[in-house]
C-alpha cells in the first residue's frame, strides 16, 4: 500500500511481524516458565533497561524482585529460592552467571539473542 508515494505497513505485516516475534524459540520457552522465572526474568529486563547496562548484580537483582513482589502483592521469595531459580535459569541458558562463589556481587546477563539479528 502507498500513500504519498510512500510505502506503508498494512495490518497484515503487523500481524504477521507479531506472530513472527512470538515464534521465536526462547520466547516459547518463556511461555512454559513459572511464575517466579518470569518474575526473575522481568526483574533482570528492568533494571538492565534501566541502567543500561549489559550485566547486573545479584544483590540488584534480588532487590528489584523484592520491590516488584511487593508492588504487586506477591510474596517476596527469599534469597535462597531466588538463587535457585537462577540457576535453573542459567542450566537452561536464559541467562549467564558468574561463578556462584560471589553471592551477592555474582554478575548476570540475558542470553536472549538480540533484536538486530
Amino acid at each position: 500500500m502507498t500513500m504519498f508515494g510512500k510505502a506503508l505497513v498494512g495490518m497484515a505485516e503487523v500481524e504477521a511481524a507479531i506472530q513472527e516475534m512470538f515464534q521465536v524459540p526462547h520466547i516459547q520457552v518463556m511461555k512454559t516458565c513459572s511464575k517466579l522465572s518470569k518474575i526473575y526474568l522481568t526483574a533482570m529486563v528492568y533494571e538492565l533497561y534501566k541502567t543500561g547496562m549489559g550485566e547486573i548484580t545479584f544483590e540488584k537483582l534480588e532487590m528489584t524482585v523484592y520491590n516488584l513482589c511487593t508492588s504487586n502483592g506477591e510474596a517476596f521469595p527469599g534469597h535462597d529460592t531466588l538463587l535457585k531459580v537462577g540457576c535453573k535459569l542459567g542450566e537452561c541458558r536464559f541467562i549467564l552467571c558468574e561463578s556462584g562463589v560471589k553471592h551477592r556481587l555474582q554478575k548476570l546477563q540475558l542470553n536472549f539473542p538480540s533484536c538486530g539479528g
